[in-house]
């Protein structure tokens, strides 16, 4: 008797085993799409009988994962480049796109200026004036246009971060929980498979270390910051620093979490809005830097009605922002005093005080400027300070805030643009009807006009107290004249000579936009004693000023990186290059995840086709033992009756 039931006992331990096994083919079928899910199987182990008696079946079913720490951490590791890579190319591009369409600055700006030049062909044409007047505008248009689509690609990367850092911590408490579960009952196949999909689902934020408990439970860290320990999760948070930039913290004592815009979603959501705050710096300081020269330009002339030009754009000023943690009273104001030494990503400069003297910081680049001169400048931009300043002060300076947007035109008249020159050189005496009699018994000729901060060395600099006023060149020889007013030509102002049959003028321009400036004009030819040249303010029909405006687009030097035409250039080249680069690395990284996966599916993952044989193997081996059950109750039951 004892044979048959330890025969049952044993059919009964494999059937039970089996219908384990079934169980777990249909679990993993279930599952085959679940994120996270690892396959499972039954590991089979004998049961031994007493000394001396056959075997006593199998001991109960054991479920076991197919899980590798290895295959998982890849796959981690992968998520968190291709998510990064994939938000990059997305803003990158955004940010690319911003200067094209109704934001292409750089067509707007090369319209302007062609229609500066022909206007300095026919400086008379209202219409001709007109349509620069309405350049100027589309080009305020187009650099609003451009700084709105920046705006909206630096918006959404603020959201990314916000949304992304709630999401993490959603997930940092659900592991926290799991943790406690495995705690409990170590190792649980279905706690382990939450785990494995929330650390999945993580690593699409941030990169994530993971080291593992021996029950199951985890410790994860992102860098050197631990986010989830046998404690607890640290939540994190957005800190914004007074410069606006943005951070992620963690826990209550706000633990900086360093990330690299290669770390994940919310890695790429810093680099993005960093990206997107350097390229509104820069548009903002190109803004600046073409409206500051424009308008450099038109005080360098005359304005229909013979005035002085005025600026044709108003531009927003530059900001100073005191450090909260000053000690000091010094107060600052700054100006852009040169515009063609100002850097074209602008910044901004951290100035600071170090107890003997300033100092400039570029925060884009790095690079150091002396602060010297009176007023105090550097890199084109001059300071007014008052107060008194303590060691280790610091300011945030800004040259162009806001300048793309807040860019404006400054009037509607045609008449105010100066495409005049300051004067107008005629050989001969100006008579009382304003008309110039020319008696000359020599040849002097007039050459093209520049505007210069150094006059040549053998030039007859004119005081700017005599701007304005109509001006007399009286040759006293063939080499030798002087230069007086028509209204006092008997008092010589200036003199100067001519070496080679040439020399030059040169008018200081009056305090302003042009300070330190000087119109000069090239003369030369053979003139004799007696001969006069006049120089007499430019009028309507002049527009040699105009062309000079017009030059500017392409004219070295307007810029630190060279023309105004080069800086736009460079500015729409290089996001059109960032924008290339992470449409090329977003392909390689999805490319790297789809490997990842697969090697993970490989090791712990469903395969369809194996689960079908050992579905039907268990089906067999199922309905073997229930034979054995079932000839075990025959052979009891014929020993029954036979007794």
């Amino acid at each position: 008797m004892s044979g048959i039931a330890n025969a049952m006992s044993t059919a009964l331990s494999g059937l039970q085993l089996f219908e384990t096994g079934i169980s777990t083919v249909s679990n993993n079928l279930a599952n085959i799409t679940t994120s996270g899910y690892s396959a499972e199987s039954v590991n089979a182990q004998t049961q031994a009988g007493a000394p001396g008696q056959p075997g006593a079946g199998v001991q109960p079913a054991q479920i076991t994962r197919a899980a590798s720490g290895f295959a998982a951490a890849q796959l981690r590791n992968a998520n968190a480049a291709g998510s990064a890579a994939a938000s990059q190319s997305t803003a990158l591009t955004a940010l690319s796109n911003a200067l094209t369409n109704s934001g292409n600055v750089q067509t707007a700006i090369n319209q302007f200026f062609q229609d500066i030049s022909t206007l300095a062909s026919n400086p008379t044409s209202a219409a001709q004036r007109q349509t620069v007047l309405s350049d100027a505008q589309t080009v305020i248009g187009s650099f609003q246009s451009a700084a709105a689509s920046i705006s909206g690609t630096l918006s959404g990367a603020q959201e990314a971060l916000s949304t992304g850092v709630t999401s993490v911590n959603t997930l940092l408490s659900q592991l926290a929980t799991i943790n406690k579960g495995l705690i409990q009952s170590p190792n649980q196949p279905s706690l382990l498979d939450q785990q494995q999909a929330a650390l999945n689902s993580l690593s699409q934020y941030m990169p994530v270390n993971v080291i593992p408990q021996g029950n199951g439970s985890i410790i994860v860290a992102t860098g050197g910051t631990v986010l989830l320990d046998q404690s607890g999760a640290q939540a994190l948070a957005v800190a914004t620093s007074s410069g606006g930039v943005q951070r992620i913290t963690a826990g209550n004592n706000k633990t900086p979490v360093t990330l690299s815009e290669a770390d994940g979603s919310l890695g790429a959501a810093l680099g993005n809005a960093a990206a997107s705050n350097q390229a509104t710096q820069s548009l903002g300081t190109l803004a600046a830097i073409f409206a500051t020269q424009v308008n450099t330009s038109q005080a360098q002339g005359l304005d229909q009605n013979g005035a002085i030009g005025k600026p044709l754009f108003s531009v927003p000023a530059p900001s100073v922002t005191p450090n909260v943690s000053n000690t000091g009273s010094a107060v600052i104001t700054a100006s852009i005093a040169n515009a063609a030494a100002l850097p074209t990503d602008g910044g901004p400069f951290t100035l600071t005080y170090g107890g003997s003297g300033w100092s400039a910081v570029d925060q884009a680049t790095g690079q150091s400027y002396a602060v010297s001169g009176t007023p105090p400048s550097f890199a084109g931009l001059a300071l007014s300070i008052s107060g008194t300043a303590n060691n280790g002060d610091s300011f945030v300076v800004n040259p162009a805030p806001s300048a793309a947007t807040g860019l404006s035109l400054t009037t509607s008249a045609t008449t105010a643009i100066a495409a005049a020159d300051p004067y107008v050189a005629t050989p001969g005496t100006l008579q009382a009807d304003g008309s110039v009699q020319n008696n000359n018994a020599g040849t002097i000729t007039a050459g093209t006009d520049s505007v210069t901060a150094t006059p040549a060395s053998t030039a007859a600099i004119i005081p700017a107290s005599y701007y304005g006023q109509n001006l007399q060149i009286n040759f006293t020889s063939a080499t030798a004249y002087t230069v007086s007013t028509v209204a006092s030509p008997g008092t010589a102002i200036a003199s100067g000579t001519l070496t080679g049959g040439s020399g030059n003028i040169a008018i200081a321009y009056p305090a302003g936009a042009t300070s330190g400036q000087y119109w000069q004009l090239p003369i030369s030819g053979a003139p004799v004693a007696g001969d006069t040249l006049t120089l007499s303010p430019g009028g309507s029909s002049s527009g040699s000023n105009a062309q000079r405006m017009s030059s500017l687009w392409t004219a070295s030097g307007t810029t630190t990186a060279g023309t105004l035409e080069q800086s736009f250039v460079g500015l729409s080249t290089g996001l059109g290059a960032n924008a290339s680069a992470a449409q090329q690395l977003a392909t390689a990284t999805a490319a790297q995840v789809t490997t990842a996966t697969s090697n993970l599916s490989a090791v712990a993952g469903v395969n369809s086709d194996q689960q079908a044989i050992t579905l039907t193997n268990y089906e067999q081996a199922y309905q073997a033992a229930a034979q054995a059950i079932s000839s075990a109750h025959t052979m009891f039951e014929s020993l029954l009756n036979s007794i």
